[in-house]
């Protein structure tokens, strides 16, 4: 099968360096198309020169821009992943949608407003054009398993929910939140407040939230500095059992409760949930979204799951504003957030 020609557009973190030092361990989207036997990497483009000639050099691509409106006019692409600032993705779509593009590998959150994330959507949809926002949780199988242990209650009835995030409410928080929702449903309303533990980014603050989901669940979400060391953990409290994930290990636990004791009952030793994978997240989102695009189907993390995630950002940002609760779905609003 003839395989897809592609290429990365942001040449930073997510885009190529996570792999630098990292030869086995693939955590880049330039990594991973160079790995897959079903896509040839063959243009990267970057603003800065020397960022997108080094990274040529590694991953064996002749071809680099500095100009997005080059690549496009240049390159016949039937995929491309963008992995730029949050304000430019409504741009760099439209580029891509006009080129003819097949496929989009987008970094998220998926716009840096929820009218330019409905714009992102109708563009996708009308050229037909597979979308994957890289909410790479949704990616790993881990998670899918943490879902049916839920569903099926085997902690019995949930209580509360406990998550730690850093580093922004859009940054980190755009991932926790689409996780939140593929674990427990739509969201009723959010109520955040500011936190003492401030974000890197003045743009994009760490804030404190309550947010109660459709089923009455509550989760409140607290936010660290992540200055010396990073937690990201989610903990589910059930009246049968408790369920603690690692976000950034993509590991979890499970205790529960002892029969031995007839008055209090305590949690019996903890269990690894296990799952393996022989690919990365990211590796096993790209190998998605190819599939997609051959096979005419529907992408796991769409655009769809993409602008609520970013409504739930958004709300949060509204909620400290204005210091009151915001009801979800959010109705069309150019509030604009920030994010690396």
């Amino acid at each position: 099968m003839k395989k897809l020609k592609c290429a990365v557009i942001g040449c930073g973190r997510i885009g190529c360096e996570f792999d630098d030092n990292q030869s086995n361990i693939i955590k880049t989207h330039a990594g991973s198309y160079f790995k897959n036997t079903q896509s040839d990497l063959v243009a990267l483009c970057d603003l800065d020169e020397k960022k997108v000639k080094k990274y040529a050099e590694k991953y064996k691509v002749s071809k680099t821009y500095n100009s997005t409106k080059e690549l496009f006019k240049n390159e016949k692409l039937d995929c491309v992943s963008i992995c730029t600032l949050v304000s430019t993705h409504l741009k760099i779509v439209e580029e891509a949608a006009n080129s003819g593009i097949k496929g989009i590998f987008l970094e998220k959150p998926i716009s840096d407003s929820i009218n330019d994330a409905r714009k992102i959507i109708e563009l996708c949809t009308k050229n037909n054009i597979s979308l994957q926002i890289d909410h790479q949780r949704r990616f790993h199988p881990i998670y899918t398993k943490i879902k049916k242990i839920l569903d099926e209650k085997k902690i019995g009835k949930i209580q509360t929910i406990n998550a730690y995030y850093g580093a922004g409410v859009a940054n980190t928080g755009s991932h926790l939140f689409d996780l939140l929702r593929m674990l427990f449903g739509e969201i009723k309303y959010v109520k955040s407040e500011s936190s003492q533990n401030k974000s890197l980014n003045e743009k994009d603050p760490n804030l404190d939230i309550k947010m109660k989901f459709l089923n009455s669940t509550v989760c409140r979400i607290n936010s660290l500095d992540y200055t010396n060391y990073a937690k990201f953990d989610i903990e589910v409290y059930g009246m049968k059992g408790v369920i603690k994930m690692d976000l950034i290990k993509n590991q979890a636990t499970l205790a529960k409760i002892s029969n031995k004791s007839n008055v209090y009952k305590i949690l019996e030793k903890e269990n690894i949930i296990k799952e393996k994978i022989s690919e990365t997240p990211i590796q096993r989102g790209l190998k998605d979204l190819i599939n997609s695009i051959k096979l005419d189907k529907k992408t796991i993390s769409n655009g769809n799951e993409g602008l609520k995630s970013l409504e739930i950002i958004v709300a949060a940002r509204k909620s400290f504003n204005q210091k009151r609760e915001i009801k979800l779905p959010l109705a069309n609003n150019n509030f604009k957030i920030h994010s690396k």
